[in-house]
């Protein structure tokens, strides 16, 4: 399935998870606790960036917006990975492995 944005601007865990799944970057603003962890690792790890909630502005805010889209090399990474996802898809292992847990003990 091909992204329907360029950028995803969020706050929490699913919806980082979704947006590396789809190859597109994260610009993260966190609210609680899964947001402040992700926040840091996003730009640790090349693939979005992060701005407070608090004490932002409109100029600082469309800096990392501009940022974000115009880099390539992020992006080349993102579809990548997203391709990776793709192959091993998350929710069907963890389904298996809860089944062959289920049926160990039966």
């Amino acid at each position: 399935m091909a992204p329907k944005s360029d950028l995803f601007i969020h706050v929490g865990n699913n919806s980082f998870c979704e947006a590396l799944r789809f190859g597109v970057p994260s610009l993260i603003m966190p609210h609680c606790w899964d947001g402040h962890d992700n926040a840091p690792r996003a730009g640790e790890t090349g693939v979005g960036d992060h701005i407070g909630r608090d004490g932002w502005t409109e100029g600082g805010l469309k800096r990392a917006i501009l940022g974000l889209l115009a880099d390539d090399a992020m992006r080349a990474r993102l579809r990548d990975n997203a391709a990776r996802m793709a192959l091993q898809p998350g929710t069907e292992m963890a389904a298996q492995a809860i089944l062959s847990l289920s049926l160990i003990r039966t």
